[in-house]
């Protein structure tokens, strides 16, 4: 596992405008699609906005059609975030309208990052039962923790969900920096363990000042019967499935 300082997307007053546009014009699909927002916030990692919708995850840069170079689309983040989350990789294209932003395709304004063809995400869907993958258990156990912190008084400062990278999140209480590492386990009674390398991450946010935390929580699905007998087995979540989570109990990430 190796671990990287997170470095979110450089946001700029124009690319920050686009973003709201497009979320806005986003938005009110995905309600009206009874779809549920995976990823809405600034700054943003690898996706710019994710969403779900029945049995698929669709996540989404943006682009600045007359300046697609600008670096808003970054291929090779999208890619590793659609190979992670066994997803279905969207572009965007926006372009400036009197001194606003508007999606240049019809309907949802998304394309296929592959073939550049109109995308709907209605037609992606299917009935067949796709199993969460360890990104998308790990999403969980963020987002879990993440609505924690807030509730306890926590300012999120940065966060993102590749388990490539710790911490997951980072954030602020009473003068205090701290760096949370997040692990999930969906094996028998096991809670998520400490990466290999924790004693190494937790050496390099003291050197900054910053607390180093871990939170581990076990995760499954709530149908999910555990017999004593599997208890060995990882057990298999099929997405979209109601979950339970343990209790989030935060740590010292060094021992």
């Amino acid at each position: 596992m190796t671990t990287y300082e997170i470095k979110p997307f450089e946001l700029t007053p124009d690319f920050e405008a686009c973003w709201l546009a497009a979320g806005r014009h986003l938005n009110l699909r995905v309600r009206d699609a009874g779809a549920s927002w995976l990823r809405a916030d600034l700054p943003p990692f690898r996706e710019h906005l994710s969403f779900a919708l029945g049995n698929q995850l669709f996540f989404i840069q943006i682009m600045d059609v007359n300046a697609q170079d600008n670096g808003w689309y970054q291929e090779r983040r999208l890619a590793t975030a659609v190979e992670d989350a066994n997803c279905i990789g969207c572009i965007m294209p926006m372009k400036r309208v009197d001194d606003g932003w508007k999606p240049v395709e019809l309907g949802w304004g998304l394309i296929d990052w592959k073939t550049q063809a109109p995308l709907n995400p209605f037609e992606r869907v299917t009935d067949q039962p796709i199993l969460m993958t360890p990104w998308e258990i790990h999403d969980v156990g963020v987002q879990a923790v993440r609505q924690h912190l807030v509730a306890n008084g926590w300012t999120i400062a940065s966060w993102q969900t590749d388990l490539e990278v710790d911490p997951s999140i980072f954030a602020h209480k009473d003068g205090a920096f701290c760096g949370f590492v997040v692990r999930n386990s969906n094996k028998g009674p096991d809670k998520g363990k400490r990466p290999a390398n924790a004693e190494q991450v937790a050496e390099q946010m003291h050197a900054r000042g910053w607390g180093a935390k871990f939170v581990g929580m076990k995760v499954a699905d709530a149908e999910d019967i555990f017999d004593p007998m599997f208890q060995h087995l990882t057990r298999r979540i099929a997405r979209r499935s109601r979950l339970l989570l343990s209790a989030i109990e935060i740590e010292e990430l060094s021992l």
